[in-house]
């Protein structure tokens, strides 16, 4: 009863020294569901934030898309707008041609004029002349004071000449008369078409210098909102970024808090252990205490016993010698009582018996207990033991992973570089035409419709090709960084744009990029590290082909 009553006050002192330190442990658990709990609000706000980056920059790149095409627009407009001045240039040149022409004629026109004035005034010089001097008179007169037949034919040719030339000034007033209208019909003509023609171009290169006005506004209007989606894209990846550092804080406050309630609850388990085993300790020292007191108690008992036998035996004999000399019915009363004291002798004697056989039974029946508590405590130690024993394999398991890791690592990065060198030299032959392999590795995803690794949607397009492994990642071909930032999406991405309607993309790559926003770079040049940043689910590159604007499978152009 009393062995009850001290394990009864020590497990009520277990009981109280653990409580603190069970709401400890309790305070501890519930700290780390917070912090999940505010880890997993982070990581929906991320996820928030990478759907609506993502939408930025689908509407980024209609932006871009429109840019181009009203560029190319007003490329056209301006091809067009330089062919009209040049028509305009071209009918200015003729139209000032047309005045020199118009000049020369106007020139030819006044010694035209001059002329028929001249061979006016000359007809009617001959016409005064016929009138006041020549007559037929004259003329008759002329010809019968001829001498002879030769004088005669001889004044007759004058007559005729004068006549004919009379005529033939006559003839060239009229014909220079008729080319003179013509002239002046003719070049007035043609200065009309050409002042019109002039006109048309003018207008038509007014319009179109409008509508070339019309789509540098649209330009800027677009141009203003990709500088406004770029800035809230920017600022969604910053907001991301820094939710991905709280993100990493989180986890560091979670792995912190779980490695020191993992600490706490060793310390506890041994600090109870230690407790348990002192407790053993005790029971088993005051169970040897109390076995030596009851051997003690037994062994006095049994020497009061054996001392009260003694003087009954002593006492019997002196009453023995007594009654010898007394008479023989003494003798017989006194046979009488011995056979009296030897029942009561036996009677003592069997109940001291059933005394020690209840001891025996009391005490084997605790030593039974004290082993039954040895063998758990034992028992608890050897599953100590081989919890201890499977955490030190597993540890030397993990330790041999991470060197298996390691030297895997170190022979693919070895392998990489080999692989670099390799490209590298063969891109050093080869003409900046050709595509080349962007990464080492083995391709993990192809181009097209699959279930996506992240969020399990299935019938998810796959705009690209993935290449799993390690190692630098290479730019396909020549070309101008287009872009060489973080994307919550994409991670550390770079952009190249190969100038020919080309652009590709590389995705998840380390931080620390080895290029910037409007580097020129040469094919199979060295961009970054392969990694996993973003939404990824492991180290490999993601590569995309852009042809004019559009993405295509880029196994077709990296075979």
């Amino acid at each position: 009863m009393k062995k009850k009553l001290i394990v009864g006050l020590v497990s009520s002192m277990l009981l109280t020294t653990a409580a603190p330190m069970l709401d400890s442990v309790v305070q501890a658990e519930e700290s780390l569901e917070e912090l999940q709990k505010e880890k997993e609000k982070i990581e929906n706000r991320s996820e928030e934030l990478g759907s609506v980056i993502e939408e930025t920059e689908s509407e980024m790149n209609s932006l871009e898309l429109e840019r181009q095409e009203l560029e190319a627009n007003i490329q056209s407009l301006q091809i067009t707008i330089q062919e009209l001045t040049e028509d305009v240039e071209k009918q200015e040149g003729l139209l000032s041609e047309k005045n020199k022409e118009i000049d020369k004629l106007n020139e030819e026109i006044a010694n035209l004029t001059e002329a028929i004035e001249l061979r006016n005034e000359k007809l009617m010089t001959q016409a005064r002349a016929t009138q006041t001097k020549w007559n037929p008179t004259n003329i008759i007169h002329m010809i019968i004071s001829a001498e002879d037949i030769s004088d005669l034919i001889s004044r007759m040719g004058v007559i005729t000449t004068l006549v004919s030339a009379n005529q033939t000034v006559i003839e060239d007033q009229r014909r220079d008369q008729e080319a003179l209208v013509e002239a002046e019909s003719k070049v007035q003509l043609e200065k009309e078409q050409a002042e019109t023609l002039l006109a048309e171009v003018k207008a038509n290169r007014e319009e179109l210098t409008v509508q070339q006005a019309e789509l540098d506004d649209e330009i800027m209007y677009v141009a203003e909102r990709y500088q406004m989606n770029s800035a809230e894209k920017d600022q969604f990846v910053s907001e991301q970024f820094e939710l991905a550092q709280e993100t990493m804080a989180l986890n560091a406050d979670i792995k912190a808090e779980e490695e020191r309630i993992a600490e706490e609850k060793r310390l506890e388990e041994e600090r109870i252990a230690e407790e348990k085993r002192q407790e053993a300790l005790r029971i088993a020292e005051e169970k040897r205490l109390e076995e030596e007191r009851i051997a003690r108690e037994k062994r006095e008992e049994e020497e009061r016993i054996a001392r009260e036998e003694r003087l009954a035996e002593e006492k019997a004999k002196e009453e023995a010698a007594k009654a010898a000399a007394e008479e023989e019915a003494a003798v017989l009363a006194a046979q009488k009582r011995k056979e009296e004291a030897a029942q009561k002798d036996q009677a003592e004697k069997e109940a001291s018996e059933r005394a020690a056989a209840e001891r025996r039974r009391e005490e084997q029946r605790q030593e039974e207990e004290a082993a039954a508590q040895v063998r758990a405590e034992e028992k608890a130690r050897a599953e100590e033991r081989a919890r201890e024993k499977a955490r030190a394999e597993e540890r030397a398991r993990e330790k041999a992973r991470a060197e298996a890791q390691a030297e895997a690592e170190r022979k693919a990065a070895a392998a990489a570089k080999a692989q670099q060198e390799k490209e590298q030299a063969q891109a050093s032959t080869s003409s900046n035409s050709g595509w080349l392999r962007p990464a080492s590795g083995y391709f993990s995803s192809s181009y097209g419709y699959r279930t996506h690794p992240v969020t399990g949607a299935r019938g998810s397009f796959h705009n690209g090709l993935d290449i799993a492994g390690g190692g630098p990642i290479r730019a396909t071909r020549a070309g101008t960084v287009a872009a060489a930032s973080y994307s919550g999406t994409y991670g550390y991405r770079v952009i190249i744009d190969h100038g020919d309607g080309y652009r590709t993309l590389y995705a998840h790559m380390q931080p620390g990029l080895n290029v910037s926003v409007g580097q020129r770079v040469s094919q199979g040049q060295q961009l970054g590290i392969m990694g996993t940043t973003g939404r990824s689910t492991g180290v490999h590159l993601h590569f995309i082909v852009y042809k004019n604007g559009r993405t295509v499978n880029p196994i077709d152009y990296i075979r």
